[in-house]
């Protein structure tokens, strides 16, 4: 029972007066990531948040079907630092992408991080799968010897409310 509760929560519900003209489409929910850097893993925890104007078709030829829009990120990585990331993303069916800048506070052995932020994912109404990277801006060392944070490249996982006249 509590399966099909579910599945129809999962389908979007007809409506009558729909136009098929764009509509706001805000999620918001947790986002988990574990990821590399040289030798190091790294896990996080957080939550993400976007706002998209959502074309509803479900037509592979029509680009109807997707959506652009923003997306912020805010992550604790290994208990240590923050990392707060955000810039615009579009989805066409399931196949999404987003692009931004990703910042990391500073720790002990690590200088503040500014990076350019890419990542593919498959989105879904309730959450997604991507993987991400990142490339620092920044090289060298700072005055007092602390390194930047290195490329990265890692997977993420979201669960997100959604919120949208649509469902």
């Amino acid at each position: 029972m509590n399966a099909l509760a579910l599945l129809a929560l999962m389908i979007p519900a007809a409506s009558t007066d729909y136009d098929g003209s764009p509509q706001p489409w805000f999620t918001v929910g947790p986002l988990l990531s574990v990821s590399r850097r040289q030798e190091d893993t790294t896990w996080g925890v957080g939550l993400e948040s976007t706002l998209n104007v959502a074309m509803h078709n479900n037509s592979m030829s029509s680009f109807r079907s997707g959506a652009v829009g923003v997306f912020g990120q805010g992550q604790w990585m290994d208990g240590d630092h923050a990392r707060l990331c955000g810039g615009v993303q579009g989805t066409f069916l399931l196949f999404g992408l987003e692009t931004g800048v990703a910042h990391e506070t500073g720790t002990a052995a690590h200088r503040p991080t500014t990076s350019l932020h890419v990542a593919p994912f498959l989105g879904f109404v309730y959450g997604s799968v991507g993987l991400r990277f990142n490339v620092p801006f920044q090289d060298g060392r700072d005055l007092s010897g602390r390194l930047p944070y290195g490329r990265e490249i890692g997977l993420t996982l979201t669960l997100k409310k959604p919120f949208s006249p649509m469902l």
